[in-house]
């Protein structure tokens, strides 16, 4: 995957890719990810028509994404995925009051395309409403959120639709709202957690903020930081500020660092099979690659992809050594180290 690595070691919500692959009668092109309930409809499809290439309607999914289905076993080739009959089927898509407080588009069948960064990032976002909505939100447990709160207001009964799973911590003055927390994670004091999904033994710090999150298992938002919209891969660690990003597997973005997602006066573009195109939905953030490190102050501006492994380190000319200016002096900036009076 660009700008990532291998497609199966990549974050999917609550687990790798690899966990949502089918067998027969089900298959589908490399690095394309299907929800069960496309898998239903696909093989439906099949059912009633033979070979067919499936794709749902709706805006959940990726664009021009398709599965194949059939009928019956046989020989799979390119020929036969190539002649099969192209058929629609219904996503059961719609629009629901969030009780986030935004509007929430959810879709029982999707299928997501993903061979870029970028992808993996709108797969997750896209996918995370309709995850989360069925996970947390059966009548039953509308109901009896909406009993303890003592209220129907979507603020107050999100606090009651979260999933916790075995020996995971959330501290009593942490604000976690409609959200998967997964089996051992920990979030501290202080710390909001909204609509996100926890992988197993993730963590969030004291004072961190996260939203619309998926994070992979074992990966850490640390104290006040700042994470929204985005992908945080496994045993990755983010102290700074992100939003509409991904941080690779085992990655590291240190405290100050900050992740642009949109530029001035222009939408983003970004590089995707070596040439420069605009983002999807103009606006983007930056993808930090797996085992990369950006260090304290660093600021990426959007669209950008941190190659695996590198090391980012701030200018030292940026940092203050000397602290001599003339006097009467009363405005002044850090250049190579010094004090510079600022007329």
């Amino acid at each position: 995957m660009e700008g990532l690595g291998p497609f199966s070691e990549r974050t999917f919500l609550d687990g790798s890719l690899e966990d949502w692959t089918f067998a027969w009668p089900i298959r589908t092109p490399a690095n394309v990810i299907v929800s069960p309930g496309a898998r239903k409809a696909a093989a439906a499809l099949a059912a009633r028509h033979g070979d067919v290439r499936a794709r749902p309607d709706g805006s959940v999914s990726s664009p021009q994404a398709w599965i194949f289905a059939c009928r019956a076993d046989g020989a799979f080739s390119e020929e036969r995925v190539a002649a099969a009959r192209l058929e629609w089927f219904d996503a059961r898509e719609r629009e629901l009051p969030s009780v986030a407080g935004q509007p929430l588009r959810v879709a029982d069948a999707w299928v997501f395309h993903v061979e870029h960064w970028s992808d993996l990032l709108w797969a997750n976002l896209l996918a995370i409403g309709p995850f989360l909505w069925s996970r947390l939100a059966s009548p039953m447990s509308l109901a009896w959120a909406a009993a303890r709160a003592g209220s129907f207001r979507p603020e107050l009964v999100a606090g009651g639709l979260v999933e916790r799973g075995s020996g995971c911590f959330i501290h009593p003055n942490a604000t976690v709202e409609f959200s998967v927390v997964g089996a051992g994670a920990r979030i501290g004091a202080g710390a909001v957690v909204r609509g996100c999904v926890l992988g197993e033994g993730a963590v969030v710090e004291e004072l961190a903020m996260v939203e619309g999150c998926v994070l992979g298992p074992e990966a850490k938002i640390q104290r006040q930081a700042m994470a929204k919209y985005s992908v945080i891969e496994a045993r990755a660690a983010h102290a700074g500020t992100v939003q509409l990003g991904v941080i690779g597997l085992a990655a590291h973005v240190r405290h100050g660092a900050t992740l642009f997602d949109q530029t001035l006066g222009a939408p983003v573009r970004m590089r995707r099979g070596g040439e420069l195109v605009q983002a999807p939905r103009e606006i983007i953030g930056v993808c930090v690659g797996p085992y990369a490190t950006i260090g304290q102050g660093v600021r990426i501006a959007a669209g950008r992809v941190v190659p695996p492994g590198l090391t980012i380190l701030p200018d030292p000319a940026g940092v203050l050594t000397t602290v001599d200016i003339p006097e009467g002096t009363t405005r002044t900036r850090v250049r190579n180290g010094k004090l510079e009076p600022i007329a």
